[in-house]
């Protein structure tokens, strides 16, 4: 039994491994695509296409029940119409023992790709040099030593930190007359939340240079602060909550509700990790099920052309859900978690009438 259990478990990592690399070469080359067609005229292809495959791991995350289905469905699919899955049944090894090594390197998988998600995700996305460099333009200077620097014709905004969810920190504000060309006013403030047409800025501080105003030095719990930032440079200045790790995100959803802000998006990305076992579990149970079940000549490729319209459309239908989620105001547990749940259900009933 235990040479069984290895030659069946180095199969499927086998089938992992050939899977992982196919996938990631077809997201490398979408990514790459992406990024020429939104780079500037100063960025070359080689700084393109490193760029792309520095983002191919946490791509594939999202990814793995796809990868999964594949790998799984393909392996056994070969050793069925290979008969040794006959045999193997044959000598007194079950369909459950069978399902069990086959969920054995897809749950390995499943909690390698959370811990890649706790610590590798936050070292791929590298934020203020993601804004300095992602066409905020002559407008933007980021140096680790004084932050980052962003100027309109009248104000200069500098961002000493960056805090959960992007969320900048330590912040300076100076306001310039548009006719002399002196300084006006200092905003200081501990954090803001960015948005469209202002900011939120907390504890905040107002320096005002005239010496005759009464009120020169003014503080606020909160200040709402008209940006000037256009949406192109708002969005480079989110980060996206993929790149959180898992705690953070938490925290950062949690610090959203109690600012009474949406946290919806970040909730849903969240429970989507969490649930990522869950469905990886749903498909390899479907790709055994396909594998078990009989069929004729050509059998393989009907199997794996099964196991890929699955895979991509539990993925499609996820994706689909989400945003209809998110537009409908729905729970993002519910959302999040009710298409693995529904998938790990119809695998299991699919394995309960597999022969």
């Amino acid at each position: 039994m235990k040479l069984i259990s290895i030659y069946l478990l180095s199969r499927l990592l086998k089938g992992y491994g050939v899977m992982l690399v196919a996938v990631g070469s077809v997201v490398w080359v979408t990514t790459l695509l992406e990024l020429l067609g939104e780079s500037g005229p100063g960025r070359s292809a080689l700084q393109g296409a490193i760029r792309a495959l520095v983002q191919v791991p946490v791509n594939l995350i999202d990814l793995l029940p796809v990868i999964a289905v594949l790998a799984t469905a393909t392996v056994l699919s070969t050793m069925q119409a290979q008969r040794e899955l006959i045999i193997l049944r044959a000598s007194g090894v079950s369909l459950l023992t069978i399902t069990r090594m086959a969920l054995a390197p897809g749950l390995g998988v499943a909690i390698a790709a959370l811990v890649a998600l706790q610590f590798l995700a936050p070292v791929l996305y590298q934020s203020p040099e993601r804004i300095a460099g992602g066409g905020v333009g002559e407008n933007t200077l980021w140096h680790p030593a004084h932050g980052l620097w962003v100027r309109s014709e009248t104000e200069f905004m500098n961002v000493g930190r960056f805090e959960l969810g992007q969320l900048p920190g330590k912040i300076t504000i100076y306001n310039f007359d548009p006719i002399d060309g002196h300084l006006q006013s200092q905003i200081l403030a501990e954090q803001a939340i960015p948005g469209v047409d202002r900011w939120t800025l907390e504890e905040v501080t107002v320096k005002r240079v005239d010496r005759n105003s009464p009120d020169r030095i003014t503080t606020f719990e909160r200040y709402f602060w008209p940006s000037f930032l256009s949406e192109r440079q708002l969005e480079l200045f989110r980060q996206p909550p993929a790149s959180l790790p898992l705690s953070d995100l938490w925290t950062y959803v949690q610090s959203l509700k109690q600012r009474d802000q949406d946290a919806s998006e970040f909730e849903l990305v969240f429970w989507r990790r969490v649930a990522l076992p869950l469905a990886i579990i749903g498909m390899v149970l479907i790709a055994t099920a396909l594998a078990a079940r009989p069929t004729k000549s050509r059998g393989v490729s009907v199997k794996v052309t099964a196991a890929i319209g699955v895979g991509l459309g539990y993925h499609l239908l996820a994706g689909m859900a989400g945003f209809f989620g998110l537009v409908a105001n729905l729970s993002p547990v519910m959302v999040a978690l009710v298409p693995p749940i529904a998938l790990a259900g119809l695998s299991i009933w699919l394995l309960s009438t597999s022969r």
